[in-house]
């Protein structure tokens, strides 16, 4: 899927020249930056407290205003947004989900995957909010302004959990299937607008969309070339055919004249376990 080119994140490795420990994987800076963007501010308005001078608002430079001429005069606010929490416990639950997310993530997918999940969950969720906000009149005269990456957060768990759905993880007392979890969090989101914080709640669901859309290219993606493995070493298999070897004959043929899609629920199971027979 396309949109806009964030390679040059990894391609230039912009992380690593700002920090010295090379071996820390993206999440771990991307969770550091989060961390010292709040920490400063504090520092700083401390530091004027002190002084006796007026503190300074730093949420005006950087949160996402729902006014679309606000927006094109203030455009880096579409990602600058992501990186401001409003206290210790916005930002210490959104870190915590990142960090086991995002574990989960980087074992399977490179870091690429992983900040075209990031960053364009961080668009989503902005572009949702701002949409929400001018099209649905409940919202009207509603200035409410967007701060936290819980879109970015919604983006990466849902990716996991719509790519590999049955896979269970522990939650201390019970095991959960990894889809369970991307719905729950999914319903939560949407009961909660009218009752708290709906911008937010609807940023979070445009994370979890653009989580599902790009964990669905992927899989389909992946799973393409991992047919076409199948089908050619079949193809190319000089074992005397069996009764099995010639079903398989048959889908092969089936999917040549009328594609994948048509073939059964068993044609499909019986495709796949010749693949360990190969």
């Amino acid at each position: 899927m396309g949109f806009i080119n964030l390679s040059f994140l990894t391609k230039y490795n912009i992380t690593k020249n700002f920090f010295p420990n090379k071996e820390m994987p993206i999440h771990k800076y991307i969770i550091l930056i989060n961390v010292l963007v709040f920490l400063i501010p504090l520092i700083m308005n401390t530091i004027l407290y002190l002084l006796n001078i007026k503190t300074l608002s730093f949420f005006n430079f950087f949160d996402l205003h729902p006014q679309i001429n606000y927006l094109l005069k203030n455009i880096w606010t579409i990602i600058t947004y992501a990186f401001i929490h409003n206290d210790i416990y916005h930002i210490f639950w959104n870190m915590f989900i990142l960090y086991f997310a995002s574990e989960y993530f980087l074992n399977f997918f490179d870091e690429k995957k992983y900040i075209k999940t990031y960053f364009y969950g961080i668009l989503f969720g902005g572009l949702f909010f701002v949409l929400s906000y001018n099209l649905f009149p409940v919202f009207k005269n509603d200035f409410t302004t967007l701060i936290g990456s819980s879109a970015a957060v919604y983006s990466v768990l849902i990716f996991i959990c719509s790519y590999f759905p049955n896979n269970k993880v522990n939650l201390i007392l019970f095991n959960i299937e990894l889809k369970y979890i991307g719905v729950i969090y999914i319903l939560l989101s949407l009961v909660q607008i009218p009752v708290e914080n709906p911008g937010g709640n609807i940023a979070h669901l445009g994370g979890a969309l653009w989580g599902y859309l790009y964990a669905m290219s992927v899989y389909n993606n992946s799973f393409n070339i991992d047919l076409k493995e199948i089908i050619n070493k079949l193809k190319f298999n000089n074992l005397n055919k069996s009764e099995n070897q010639k079903m398989i004959d048959a889908i092969l043929d089936k999917i040549s004249e009328s594609g994948y899609e048509s073939l059964t629920k068993k044609e499909k199971e019986l495709l796949f376990k010749s693949k360990d027979q190969l």
